[in-house]
């Protein structure tokens, strides 16, 4: 039989080009829905990657929290150290010296900063660091309490024996250890050996101290 009609043979094209379409559509929906698959050995080394990033990162922040500035001495005359300091005051007293800041590996690791720093201070046993004096090395000090009785100033109890290497070293002993208090607590006291006038009178050679 012969088609005649033009309309009817251009539907029947037109039915069998949608048919091709259609499953075309099919297969390219069943291709999206296929899970991508990646080797098990690029995932573990993607993996062993993140997880030495993650770990150098809490290295590097461990290490930042277990270091403590403390104060130094930078004696008249010498130049501050090119690496290893933290921060230098402008400040001179003394025998014209200088307070320094260093990092110091922490001694302590309690609520309270300053008994940290403190005893991270007493801890360094050399006479110098990063090129700078400590006038503590030769001492025996420890953090008998920190407090505060009015809530604004902040009491430091300190004890210990004290041996120095000279007049200068008066001034230095005392102003690394309250450079060291300031700077967390701008507002202190520091009682040794059980006396506010302790301290206030450490290093007066004078006999009229009274406090």
């Amino acid at each position: 039989m012969k088609l005649r009609h033009p309309i009817i043979i251009a539907g029947i094209v037109l039915l069998l080009a949608g048919a091709g379409c259609t499953e075309e559509a099919d297969k390219a929906a069943e291709d999206a829905l296929k899970p991508i698959s990646v080797p098990v050995s690029a995932l573990n080394q993607s993996n062993e990657a993140t997880a030495e990033i993650n770990a150098a990162t809490r290295r590097e922040a461990d290490s930042i929290e277990n270091l403590l500035p403390v104060a130094m001495v930078l004696t008249e005359g010498k130049q501050a150290p090119s690496e290893g300091i933290e921060r230098l005051e402008s400040g001179t007293f003394g025998c014209q010296d200088r307070i320094g800041y260093v990092r110091v590996s922490r001694e302590a690791a309690t609520s309270d900063v300053v008994y940290d720093a403190l005893m991270t201070l007493f801890s360094v046993r050399e006479s110098t660091l990063n090129d700078m004096h400590n006038s503590l090395w030769q001492s025996t000090l420890k953090v008998d309490q920190i407090r505060s009785a009015d809530g604004a100033t902040t009491e430091v109890w300190i004890s210990g024996e004290t041996m120095l290497s000279g007049a200068c070293d008066s001034p230095r002993f005392k102003e690394q250890i309250e450079a060291t208090v300031r700077q967390y607590r701008p507002k202190y006291k520091i009682f040794l050996n059980g006396a506010e006038s302790g301290w206030e009178c450490f290093g007066n050679m004078s006999g009229e101290c009274d406090i």
